[in-house]
């Protein structure tokens, strides 16, 4: 991962008794060769983003895990799109030729209890949040390429900004349901939703 020793990191937080307790940035707890959880084998394709151990979490599930894609995960350049609406945020990912774009919906309301995270202000116009991806086979469970990267200031802080709103707002099942069914139906493909997005970058940019 380039920029090791060189962002400034913006970091999770959850809210306690309204004092934040920063979790500092970690290692994925999973590994390449092991399954990605260890009592499930199979998973449906496609992608989950949350907040897990590491950070920011981007998991790809493809039941054909060719040298291809490991390669793209892994070493290829990776590109980002974030779309905002007020119950519902679209990731949006392409990892060089073998993945184009595609892009997956994110609700904080959604997400398991431990994984319910409320980002922190970011503290700097050049703070960068990390992403961890993982490329896991649907038909086996393990795990075959995971990288870490970086995400630019301006796209760190329009994520931030993005969750802390949500995660502050009223959740509507139906409204976001609703929100979700516009968006992809409006929109059938996810080049034409990126004419949505909020922000874009570079992976590592």
């Amino acid at each position: 991962m380039t920029r090791s020793q060189e962002f400034q990191p913006a970091y999770p937080t959850k809210t306690c008794r309204d004092r934040p307790r920063v979790h500092p940035v970690v290692f994925p707890v999973y590994r390449v060769g092991e399954l990605f959880h260890r009592e499930r084998r199979s998973w449906p394709g496609g992608a989950q983003f949350t907040c897990g151990p590491g950070g920011w979490e981007l998991t790809l599930f493809h039941p054909e895990v060719r040298e291809d894609l490991v390669n793209a995960v892994r070493r290829g350049p990776a590109e980002f799109a974030l779309i905002v609406e007020s119950q519902v945020i679209v990731l949006a990912y392409r990892f060089g030729e073998a993945i184009p774009w595609n892009d997956v919906p994110y609700s904080w309301h959604l997400q398991r209890e431990e994984r319910r995270v409320i980002p922190a202000v970011v503290p700097s116009p050049e703070a960068r949040s990390l992403l961890w991806i993982t490329l896991v086979g649907a038909r086996d469970g393990i795990i075959y390429a995971q990288r870490g990267m970086t995400l630019a200031p301006p796209f760190t802080r329009a994520l931030h900004e993005a969750i802390r709103a949500q995660a502050m707002s009223a959740f509507d099942p139906e409204e976001c349901t609703l929100a979700i069914s516009s968006i992809y139906l409006e929109y059938p493909g996810t080049v034409d939703r990126l004419t949505m997005a909020a922000v874009r970058t570079m992976g590592n940019a």
